[in-house]
């Protein structure tokens, strides 16, 4: 009997230590962070290994405009161009330009214009008159580039130029152009088309004329 009593003590206490809690799992450590990328004070810092800078893109170079090399002698253009000038009102503020030459239409011959309050030259041709031609308009420029012309150009100097089918639906072509320095409105026109209208604003020079 008393044997018995001493067996269920022993089991009833291995019992009560196997229920005794468990220790507590100590908290996973963190994961290392990788560690921080370390410069050299002593290195200047154009030395340190980086990516390279994104370029930074530029506008292309404006072309020189036509009128920025030297001037025509008097001579060397049509008299109508300094005759018409010199009769203008607007004289003082719309300098003479005329094609360097026309070498491209033998058959054109200049002419004396009439445009109002400014000089104008227009160049015939047989069966087609008023071909081609340049004003000095009456007009004072107030921003070709606002104008109703789908195309322009724009200069080194500032100049702009913006043309296109004369009244919208042509046949003829007209450009509005504002000269830098100058403050009237140039009317270049062609009846020969659109590249005989590029052509000829890419000619034109400033003519010597005494005041």
């Amino acid at each position: 009997m008393r044997g018995m009593l001493l067996a269920c003590l022993v089991v009833a206490l291995v019992a009560a230590c196997s229920r005794e809690a468990a220790p507590p799992v100590a908290d996973a450590p963190a994961p290392a962070s990788p560690p921080a990328a370390v410069v050299d004070p002593t290195v200047p810092p154009e030395d340190h290994v980086g990516p390279e800078p994104a370029p930074v893109p530029t506008a292309p170079a404006l072309e020189a405009a036509p009128w920025s090399g030297p001037v025509l002698a008097a001579d060397a253009v049509p008299s109508h161009f300094l005759a018409q000038w010199r009769k203008a009102e607007n004289r003082a503020t719309c300098a003479p330009f005329a094609p360097a030459d026309t070498t491209d239409r033998p058959d054109a011959k200049p002419r004396a214009a009439n445009f109002s309050g400014g000089w104008a030259v227009a160049y015939d041709e047989p069966g087609l008159r008023s071909a081609f031609g340049i004003a000095g308009a009456g007009i004072e420029a107030t921003g070709a580039g606002d104008s109703i012309w789908p195309d322009s150009i724009t200069w080194a100097d500032g100049s702009i130029a913006s043309y296109g089918l004369e009244g919208g639906t042509g046949p003829g072509h007209l450009a509005y152009l504002e000269i830098e320095g100058q403050r009237c409105l140039y009317n270049v026109w062609s009846k020969l088309g659109e590249a005989h209208l590029l052509a000829l604003l890419g000619k034109l020079r400033r003519v010597q004329a005494a005041p």
